[in-house]
């Protein structure tokens, strides 16, 4: 662990002297953040939030300064490396788009030999709780890290912030039992969509739906894109079934009763089974 604290902090020391000499605009996320806010040592790779139109940048900086860039699959980030050492360089980690408002957020902290802006601790408890899903859904680590920075976190914002998350409110309800978040829910769950689609930010209204397509075993769709046009929600993709695509409408209703919804999904039915040959 110590040589792996001490390779990634050599990494991050590399990449905060390349983007600070060439002016990018930056903060230090992940478990570097977590590691400079005084929580456990990271042992998997350094994560840097840059805004989206300063991703290439970044990435081009970094590769002149000898890292190598790699092209990733995902739309949300971008990759470097030194050595064997990954550089995340990510502009919009789950739905929120790096803005210079959550840069402005960063406390400038050392960080092993150097010095860094770090995202706030409450932006990087969001951060964490919005990676939470139903195969990433291991609490240990993550009570580890609310315990160490509980005093550098607005639970309040947090909870506002990660609301439509089932797991993050189940999280967060540990942490009150456990006396960890200073706050609790002036207003509890009534288990009502109505009462909250207002105060949903768009990109996690959208990823609530497709969550709750997957997950509903009325629709157990991967496969529907959702988007948010004002307020109305708009469907498109393929289904087996005309019953099917209402279901889909039925569960946008149900989460989101508020808005309308614009039903582009077309059937598609399966094509039949072929008539086994005849043995002559």
């Amino acid at each position: 662990m110590v040589r792996t604290i001490d390779r990634l902090l050599d990494t991050l020391t590399r990449v905060v002297n390349a983007l600070l000499d060439n002016g990018v605009p930056f903060a230090v996320g992940g478990g570097c953040a977590v590691y400079a806010r005084g929580g456990p040592a990271s042992d998997h790779d350094v994560d840097i939030f840059v805004k989206p139109t300063d991703a290439q940048h970044a990435r081009g900086v970094l590769a002149e300064v000898g890292l190598r860039p790699v092209d990733p699959a995902e739309d949300w980030l971008t990759k470097v490396y030194d050595g064997e050492t990954l550089v995340d360089l990510i502009f919009r980690p789950n739905y929120r788009t790096v803005t210079d408002e959550l840069l402005g957020r960063a406390s400038w902290m050392r960080i092993g030999p150097t010095a860094a802006p770090v995202i706030s601790g409450t932006d990087l408890m969001v951060d964490r709780l919005m990676v939470l899903d139903p195969h990433r859904l291991d609490f240990t680590k993550l009570l580890h890290i609310a315990r160490d920075l509980r005093e550098q976190v607005d639970w309040g914002q947090v909870r506002a912030e990660t609301e439509m998350s089932p797991y993050a409110r189940a999280f967060l309800g540990l942490l009150d039992d456990l006396g960890i978040s200073d706050t609790r829910r002036s207003d509890p769950m009534t288990g009502n969509p109505a009462d909250r689609t207002e105060e949903i930010l768009p990109q996690y209204l959208v990823a609530n739906l497709r969550r709750a397509f997957a997950e509903d075993p009325r629709t157990a769709e991967l496969g529907v894109q959702v988007t948010l046009r004002g307020d109305v929600v708009v469907l498109s993709g393929e289904v087996a079934s005309i019953a099917r695509r209402r279901q889909l409408e039925l569960v946008v209703r149900e989460q989101a009763p508020k808005l309308r919804v614009h039903n582009d999904v077309r059937v598609t039915p399966p094509d039949p089974p072929h008539a086994p040959e005849e043995l002559h």
